[in-house]
């Protein structure tokens, strides 16, 4: 994630703080029970003031992933109370007052995280690219919003418990470790979450990762009856279909010289256009006519990323691209990536 060498590449900061504050608590509570400290490390318990300051960490982490990335100053802010809070207590500390500071702190915190993960899921005008990517965002957000919220009632509790801390600690580190797990192996089969939804869609080069997105090996919907004669015919030929589209969809000689329809298509492939509309009918979430604007949009991506509007106009770019018109151009760019020509460019130069 840090090293990561894809151009453009931002980096939600706050989930590798996160996940190195994790590992640590972790990795310290091990030697104490392999014998090889005698402690009990609890953050809280420790230094109450360190918990003020994770909290807005797993906030800023959600606002990243779900509104996007904002300016610096701006997430900085959140650390003003516990920079504040931490010098009072240098004079001035009262454990129990702390204790109900950090209750309010931490519930406010996690009520305007709840709502931001409610205007994620109500949320309106999202692009295609988006739409597809929503089901696995949605589901990292939910893995992340229980182990959140597992953490402030554990710390919660904590403080204002009168148990054995060596209980405490363990039963928390035994099950929210089995959730953590979870988390890393979601974490590395969908990539997509890695990098936050607002990098992925505005920034990555798209056409590589528009071959998982674009195509379904396997059947999006079950084959009606008027087709099972298609299906029968080409049933064993579908996944060579598919990866000979994904070689036209990837040449720059076609995607400047043709546009992409059932006719033109067929004539490319050599086989019926009823067989090419069958596969983009079960296997493709896309329309052949959306597909095209797709990959057209794609195509204007990937010259984007090259350079091609340091010498041409958007116009020129769209004409290369084959769209009708700078406004069907920019209207479909909006339509696919959820920015417009513009804003991807400014990006870019960011």
């Amino acid at each position: 994630m840090i090293f990561n060498p894809r151009r453009n590449h931002k980096t939600n900061v706050y989930f590798i703080v996160i996940l190195i504050t994790v590992g640590a608590q972790r990795f310290i509570y091990a030697l104490e029970i392999l014998g090889f400290v005698h402690d009990t490390y609890s953050p809280l318990k420790k230094n109450l003031r360190l918990g003020f300051y994770i909290v807005p960490v797993y906030y800023l982490f959600f606002r990243r992933l779900i509104q996007g990335f904002d300016k610096l100053k701006k997430e900085l802010l959140h650390f003003i109370f516990p920079t504040v809070f931490v010098l009072i207590n240098l004079v001035f500390t009262v454990s129990k007052i702390n204790g109900f500071l950090f209750l309010i702190y931490s519930t406010l915190y996690f009520i305007l995280i709840l709502n931001m993960l409610k205007d994620f899921i109500y949320r309106k005008n999202t692009s295609m690219l988006q739409k597809i990517s929503y089901r696995e965002i949605k589901t990292w957000i939910l893995l992340m919003i229980t182990l959140t919220f597992l953490l402030i009632i554990y710390s919660n509790y904590f403080l204002f418990s009168d148990s054995s801390s060596q209980i405490t600690l363990g039963s928390f580190y035994k099950y929210s470790s089995l959730l953590w797990l979870l988390v890393l192996i979601y974490m590395f089969k969908n990539p997509i979450v890695i990098f936050g939804e607002q990098y992925f869609l505005k920034n990555i080069q798209l056409n590589e990762p528009l071959e998982f997105l674009v195509w379904s090996r396997k059947r999006l919907k079950i084959i009606e009856e008027k087709d099972k004669i298609v299906n029968n015919t080409i049933l064993k030929r579908i996944d060579f279909i598919i990866s000979d589209i994904q070689i036209l969809q990837k040449s720059d000689e076609m995607l400047s010289t043709t546009t992409f329809t059932a006719d033109t298509l067929a004539k490319q492939l050599k086989i019926p256009r009823r067989h090419v509309e069958f596969v983009f009918k079960y296997h493709c979430p896309y329309s052949i006519n959306d597909f095209s604007n797709l990959i057209k949009v794609n195509y204007a991506v990937s010259l984007i990323n090259k350079g091609y509007l340091d010498s041409y106009t958007v116009e020129s770019l769209g004409e290369k691209c084959l769209f009708n018109s700078r406004f069907t151009f920019s209207k479909n760019f909006k339509k696919f990536i959820g920015v417009s020509v513009s804003d991807y460019v400014n990006s870019i130069v960011k």
